[in-house]
């Protein structure tokens, strides 16, 4: 059987080498703290450690795997392009949605719009869909307004419109 480096090798070096380009140019953020504040380097040292962890799982348990050669499937068939473009497409409509319906209706909306463009032939029950794509967009609008307290987009129309959001 002739086989191949596993593509989950390939990939997790790749992505480590990623994150380690990630934390050498996160030492270059200035980051002149006035209060206890964790600072501009946390989030950035934070997601380069989840790439390495994730990295290094993934070449340990996919990369024990070997395939042969002419086992090997295309990445995307013309299905998965196409579902492709169309998750491209839908996130191009979201960077419009959220200047004028604002980042906490544009985010639901658009969660389970691409919930279900990824579910492909998979059963999803349609409440936990629903459920997840609004306590995810509500903890990612708190977490940023008022944990953060990063103001995000409250939308265009509504302003037009003279309505006040009550978030």
């Amino acid at each position: 059987m002739k086989s191949k480096l596993n593509k989950s090798v390939t990939t997790g070096a790749l992505c480590i080498l990623f994150a380690v380009w990630i934390i050498m140019e996160t030492g270059k953020i200035n980051s002149n703290l006035i209060s206890n504040e964790p600072g501009p380097r946390l989030f950035p040292y934070i997601s380069a450690i989840g790439i390495i962890i994730c990295s290094l799982l993934s070449m340990v348990f996919d990369g024990k795997k070997q395939t042969k050669v002419t086992e090997r499937k295309p990445y995307l068939d013309k299905a998965g392009w196409i579902r492709l473009v169309l998750i491209l497409s839908e996130l191009f409509v979201f960077g419009f949605g959220i200047e004028w319906l604002g980042f906490l209706i544009t985010s639901i909306i658009m969660m389970i719009v691409i919930i279900w463009t990824l579910k492909g032939d998979k059963k999803i029950n349609t409440i936990i869909g629903v459920g997840l794509a609004i306590g995810l967009s509500m903890l990612v609008y708190f977490g940023f307004t008022k944990g953060f307290m990063i103001p995000l987009p409250t939308g265009k129309l509504w302003e037009m419109l003279g309505i006040t959001l009550p978030f």
